[in-house]
């Protein structure tokens, strides 16, 4: 669903010719982020010489340098730097872009900009069932067309992200010359996290073709991490590594193995293949782009849920716990294939 904010938007058409400003709004999380640099390139095509710049996590400001204008980096728990934030864009925009439509997003796209659009994912009546649970799943388009839509862009473009110098030196330093696959084990809902033992498998049944395992996660996967560590023994660790050193490496690998998450965007954005893992969550919305594939069964009840959550609303899981280590290994093997 797409929403005008406040003021009419009659004869935009005729005005956007006019826009030299825009702020676009997206701060959380990493892979809605990564997803919304699809933006950029079709709205520097719409208005061409506009000035863009971004709203979004301080965490995240460091993937987006030099791919807009300039990032005004947010930590959301901090009530000056919220307050900041809403002193450096007041009334420099001509156009306020809100992909993530909460309460304070909405205020800081009214401080900034005259023109507004923003991404808006329930109805009224739709917002109220999910306050009992019941929670409608989009499942009809990827979510960067969604995003386009809501800017109105006949087209979403490319992924785009940029790690400065030292981030690509340290990712060089960490994994050299050779044949690299990374495993992610991590995902923000439990439901949506394969079981780790199996990613370990499919690492170590990988390791005998000639490839290096490269262990990729954050400091949330701790426990996941530990698993695959005990059961494929990775040659390099990243996992306490600074977002832009991991997106750097990234861009070195083979391929990317991990459940749905934002380091499957993180590759795309940096050229890389992803074999991401899918149960509960949408393939149209949240796949890879390609050469990026999905792995999911396909069962008749998903997906039930556009994030994840941290039960099975039915009880077994078996969209996940019913996807066996041999599936996964041969659509690895065919993507590693296919790109050698």
């Amino acid at each position: 669903m797409v929403c005008f904010d406040s003021r009419r938007m009659a004869g935009w058409g005729r005005q956007s010719r006019n826009v030299k400003s825009i702020l676009l709004i997206r701060y959380s999380a990493l892979g809605d982020v990564v997803l919304a640099t699809s933006l950029i390139a079709p709205l520097r095509e719409k208005f061409p010489g506009a000035r863009i710049e971004w709203v979004t996590e301080a965490a995240f400001a460091g993937l987006l340098e030099g791919v807009v204008d300039r990032v005004i980096p947010l930590s959301r728990k901090d009530p000056v730097s919220r307050a900041g934030v809403l002193r450096d864009v007041k009334g420099r925009f001509d156009l306020a872009i809100d992909l993530q439509n909460k309460l304070w997003s909405i205020r800081v796209a009214r401080a900034a900009a005259p023109k507004r659009l923003r991404f808006v994912r329930r109805t009224p009546l739709q917002a109220l069932g999910l306050l009992v649970g019941r929670d409608v799943v989009l499942d009809d388009l990827p979510a960067t067309e969604l995003y386009a839509k809501a800017a109105q862009l006949e087209r979403s473009g490319p992924l785009q992200l940029k790690v400065n110098e030292l981030a690509t030196a340290r990712a060089a330093q960490l994994l050299p010359g050779g044949k690299w696959i990374a495993i992610a084990p991590g995902a923000a809902w439990a439901t949506k996290r394969w079981p780790a033992e199996r990613l370990a498998q499919v690492a170590a049944a990988l390791r005998p073709d000639g490839h290096r395992i490269a262990l990729v996660g954050g400091p949330m996967d701790g426990a996941l991490l530990d698993v695959i560590r005990a059961g494929c023994q990775p040659e390099v660790d990243l996992s306490a590594e600074s977002l832009p050193v991991l997106a750097a490496a990234l861009g070195r690998v083979g391929l990317l193995i991990g459940n749905d998450s934002g380091l499957v965007h993180v590759a795309g954005a940096m050229g890389r293949p992803a074999l991401a893992i899918f149960g509960p969550t949408s393939v149209k919305r949240w796949g890879p782009r390609a050469p990026g594939v999905a792995v999911t069964l396909n069962l008749d009840c998903a997906p039930c849920t556009n994030h994840g959550g941290r039960t099975c609303p039915l009880g077994h899981h078996d969209c996940l716990q019913k996807l066996e280590v041999g599936l996964v290994l041969a659509r690895a093997r065919a993507l590693l294939d296919g790109a050698s």
